[in-house]
């Protein structure tokens, strides 16, 4: 028992001190300067404003995924890339949704595959579903 305490307090503190030579401080701008002397390299370090904005999407789910079904989610990705590009849709509460401006960018669906279209299945009604006792409601 000791021996294995012992191992993992060594362990623990190898696994700390790596932790800590990670956090190296940055060095002082003095030594930099000496490093690099001259104008900056960069056109956009004097710059504290973004050039290009653009606005997007980078991770989405609808109704085929299982988080998104079952919080109620009834838009296929079709409708996803649709209403991204500007296009009306009819949101999940029955009211029209478009936004003011397409997006720039949708990156990715991101549906999960696990239990995927579950909650839709559930909602229509299948069969399959249903015929099954725990499928029912109660």
């Amino acid at each position: 028992m000791r021996q294995f305490v012992l191992r993992i307090g060594f362990g623990l503190l190898a696994m700390m001190s790596t932790a800590a030579l990670a956090f190296e401080p940055a060095p002082e701008s003095a030594s930099l300067t000496k490093a690099q002397k001259g104008k900056s390299f960069s056109p956009y370090a004097s710059r504290n404003f973004p050039s290009n904005v653009y606005w997007g999407d980078t991770h989405l789910h609808t109704a085929l995924s299982f988080d998104a079904g079952a919080f109620g989610n009834r838009l296929n990705p079709r409708d996803a890339y649709r209403f991204a590009k500007g296009e009306q849709v009819t949101a999940t509460t029955g009211f029209p949704a478009k936004l003011s401006r397409p997006l720039d960018f949708l990156v990715v669906v991101a549906d999960h595959s696990d239990n995927r279209v579950l909650f839709t299945m559930i909602f229509e009604g299948d069969p399959t579903i249903l015929a099954d006792s725990e499928g029912k409601m109660r």
